[in-house]
């Protein structure tokens, strides 16, 4: 199973998504965080304890850590920790902190190798690595630079055969008196993007505390949340409701006719 949600993965409305997927494995399974996109922070830790006691208090499934930082832990440990899970959550942060440090590590590939036997969950930054190009947000929307995109991990295509960028925090309205949907650049910014991906290449959106499971067994996905899953194509969208489940087949259609 893969999972991927837009925002919230903390918050008690996701309580019960978490609780559904932990339960396929039991109160025994071998299931991690992976620290890696918040782990430039300097509260890393105290982040790690935050998300780790929401898992065990909130969700009632223990978890351990898998501590990943550049320069700071040994990938071959986390690696072999990886290859021994069941379930693996990683979520806030850094979009292109992690996906440089998972690439370099070889991490990408030990996740390709958990999606044969376990569940990965990815939340916004994380989520982000997941498909086939990344959108560097911090780069753009904090430090000014020209849009651009950078090659993922590409889970979302290994995994579902759907060849997308996903964007989380899809339908962000923080700014206020700014346009920050499409993960805070805004629209301006999104069409740039939009023509710039590769042909064939799409954007699958995920709103804020929303998100779709993946099951790849029954080649379903589970819309869950409070808003919906996007599919985007040169400025043409699809979107997918909240408590629905499609087939793999209606989503791959849907994007082969955008």
């Amino acid at each position: 199973m893969l999972v991927l949600m837009g925002s919230g993965e903390n918050s008690p409305a996701m309580v019960t998504p978490h609780q559904k997927i932990l339960k396929t494995f039991g109160k025994t399974a071998k299931a991690h965080i992976l620290d890696t996109p918040f782990g430039f922070q300097e509260n890393a830790d105290e982040l790690t304890k935050k998300i780790s006691d929401y898992f065990s208090v909130n969700v009632g499934y223990p978890v351990s850590d898998i501590q990943l930082r550049n320069g700071e832990a040994d990938p071959n440990a986390a690696i072999a920790e990886i290859d021994q899970a069941q379930w693996l959550f990683s979520g806030p942060g850094s979009p292109t902190y992690a996906l440089r440090s998972w690439k370099k590590s070889g991490v990408d590939q030990a996740l390709l190798r958990l999606l044969d036997r376990g569940a990965i969950v990815l939340a916004s930054a994380a989520a982000m690595t997941s498909g086939s190009k990344v959108m560097p947000v911090y780069e753009m929307y904090r430090a000014g630079e020209d849009p651009y995109w950078l090659d993922g991990i590409n889970l979302l295509e290994a995994a579902t055969g759907i060849n997308a960028a996903v964007v989380a925090h899809y339908n962000n309205m923080q700014g206020g008196t700014h346009d920050t949907r499409f993960c805070f650049i805004g629209e301006r910014r999104m069409k740039v993007l939009d023509a710039m991906l590769p042909e064939g290449v799409a954007v699958l959106g995920v709103d804020e505390h929303t998100g779709v499971a993946f099951n790849l067994d029954e080649s379903t996905a589970e819309i869950f949340g409070k808003g919906v899953l996007t599919l985007r194509k040169e400025g043409r969208q699809v979107e997918f409701q909240p408590k629905t489940t499609v087939s793999l087949d209606e989503i791959r259609q849907a994007l082969s006719e955008l």
